[in-house]
């Protein structure tokens, strides 16, 4: 099913000769405290950067080897993560925007100036705030294509110490100061996938935070962003932070952001969306009209009233309105004034939401939960059509371990099912790989991992016939969005040799398998895809006579 974020990954092409920008370059440095080599090189390095702040910026990242070295340790996922995606195995290390330079820091400036002499394609803007009791950073990336940007590309923003000083060295080489020490990656260790195509006149917010934690000195905290191809590695754009507040492109601009809490099947002919917002006015969001409608049905408005400040974010709950169920359906929901008036950006005023009717099921379900690091934040529940909560379970005690819990529900009717993440992380991620699934005698009602807060779906219960609606087309796939790999069930209705595909967005093969399968017995194909970058893909399977497909949404 499409989710209602929109955020494709696709691949970077060369830019029209419009609009340039002045390039900044991005130097990754990778060092160890206890490498003999990175103290003759680490000091020279400093010093060009210190004598070219408008040529060049750098993120250090700490290794593992040689020894020891606490800045590694204080973060060791997010630093292994740029050592294994550049292949660093040996430091010091130094890389230029991403793949103009590589290897022992043996560049200079002529090298750097080569580089800054290149255009870029948007130009960049970062800023930052601590919380009132300085636990936390917020930081907010500003994103302006100054050429069309019409491939994959990712945002990344790192929090840097500018400078860490030991009185005895941390390690055995001797070093005692350390620079732009990288202390975390946002949004993720992978980036956050861009919206594209992106045009001159358009823009991309992204806002993340971090609990601050091993920061040896606030004062020091800064943060540097870029832009970056995943897949050559091409650094477009990085920038430091941006003095002071976050000034925002128009003065009346609401962007619809998400839809909490919506699911890709349905049985119950009454919805009740909440709309997630933000306010990416300079002006306070003060009224705003939604209209919003599934299929070509009954056009609902929606006044909402309130006092959003820049970058405030709301949710709305719309009010519960019915509708014709098919066995594919669209939500849209759009917004048509602001503040009395046209926004003055439309691009991301619609959210569209593709959901299909509830699969079947038997009367004996099973919840089935491999508890993450934190069991105590995983609660569920099952509630029939009157809304009563008939089955529930958590929060859990035990990290790590899998629970199954049989529900036998008393009648047939549609039912709807929660699960809920106190954490706002869903069961995976930071917190370690968990999941929780929801089973039919073989088959998958639904699948989460990273869903955030809350999970939801709805299911038929039937008494007559066990078999499940596929989604779509024959086939059903879980989990969707997916992130280290998705499962691909069909039941074909003769025997047949069926292929199955899988392309990105420039219409590349990333997967394809081809098998003999028998009339009416389920099929089942794993699908690893750990190593894919974050984005939007096409899945079709061809049984000779007809083909299908559905979009898989990979998220990092």
């Amino acid at each position: 099913m499409k989710r209602f974020t929109v955020i494709a990954a696709i691949l970077l092409l060369p830019f029209g000769l419009l609009a340039q920008s002045q390039r900044l370059v991005l130097l990754e440095h990778f060092t160890q405290a206890s490498c003999g080599p990175c103290a003759g090189a680490n000091p020279t390095i400093h010093n060009m950067l210190v004598a070219n702040p408008e040529k060049i910026t750098s993120i250090n990242y700490h290794t593992s080897w040689p020894g020891v070295d606490p800045m590694y340790n204080h973060n060791k996922d997010d630093n292994n993560s740029r050592t294994s995606y550049y292949n660093v195995n040996g430091v010091p290390n130094s890389v230029i925007d991403g793949n103009f330079f590589n290897g022992y820091p043996t560049w200079n400036m002529t090298q750097v100036n080569q580089r800054y002499a290149v255009p870029s394609p948007a130009d960049l803007k970062v800023f930052q705030r601590l919380s009132p009791n300085n636990d936390t950073i917020y930081v907010t990336m500003l994103i302006e294509p100054t050429q069309e940007l019409t491939g994959q590309a990712i945002a990344m923003m790192a929090v840097i110490e500018k400078h860490i000083h030991f009185n005895t060295p941390p390690g055995s080489n001797g070093e005692k100061d350390f620079y732009n020490v990288m202390k975390k990656l946002l949004p993720s260790k992978s980036g956050l996938s861009l919206p594209t195509p992106l045009n001159p006149g358009d823009y991309v917010i992204i806002e993340s935070a971090w609990a601050l934690a091993n920061v040896y000195n606030i004062d020091q905290l800064s943060v540097v962003a870029f832009i970056q191809n995943p897949l050559n590695k091409e650094v477009y754009q990085a920038c430091n932070l941006t003095e002071g507040d976050f000034v925002a492109i128009y003065d009346n601009d609401v962007e619809l952001l998400s839809l909490p809490g919506a699911s890709d099947h349905y049985c119950m002919e009454t919805l009740s969306p909440v709309v997630k917002i933000r306010n990416n006015g300079n002006n306070p969001l003060t009224s705003l009209t939604l209209k919003y409608q599934v299929n070509d049905g009954e056009t609902y408005t929606y006044e909402w009233t309130g006092n959003l400040g820049t970058l405030g974010i709301a949710n709305i709950q719309l009010p519960a309105f019915e509708y014709e169920l098919a066995n594919e359906n669209t939500f849209k929901v759009w917004a048509s004034s602001v503040n009395g008036s046209a926004d003055e950006y439309t691009k991301n005023d619609m959210i569209e939401h593709e959901f299909a009717s509830a699969l079947q099921s038997q009367r004996k379900v099973t919840v089935k939960v491999r508890t993450d690091n934190k069991p105590e934040e995983t609660t569920w529940e099952i509630r029939n059509d009157a809304g009563q909560v008939v089955a529930s379970g958590g929060p859990y005690t035990q990290a790590n371990k899998v629970i199954n819990t049989d529900v036998t529900l008393e009648a047939d009717g549609c039912y709807e099912f929660f699960v809920y993440d106190s954490g706002n992380n869903g069961i995976c991620c930071t917190n370690g790989a968990g999941f929780v699934r929801l089973i039919s005698g073989d088959e998958t009602l639904v699948l989460g991992t990273d869903f955030g807060s809350m999970l939801t779906t709805q299911f038929d219960v039937l008494s007559v016939g066990t078999s499940l609606i596929p989604s779509k087309g024959g086939f059903n796939i879980y989990p969707n969005p997916a992130t280290d790999q998705v499962f691909i069930e069909y039941t074909p209705e003769r025997d047949s040799d069926v292929s199955i595909s899988i392309v990105n967005q420039l219409g590349q093969v990333v997967f394809s398998s081809r098998e003999t399968a028998a009339s009416n017995v389920m099929q089942k194909t794993k699908v690893d895809t750990g190593n894919w970058p974050a984005g939007i893909y096409m899945i079709l399977i061809d049984n000779g006579s007809t083909q299908t497909s559905h979009k898989l949404n990979i998220s990092r």
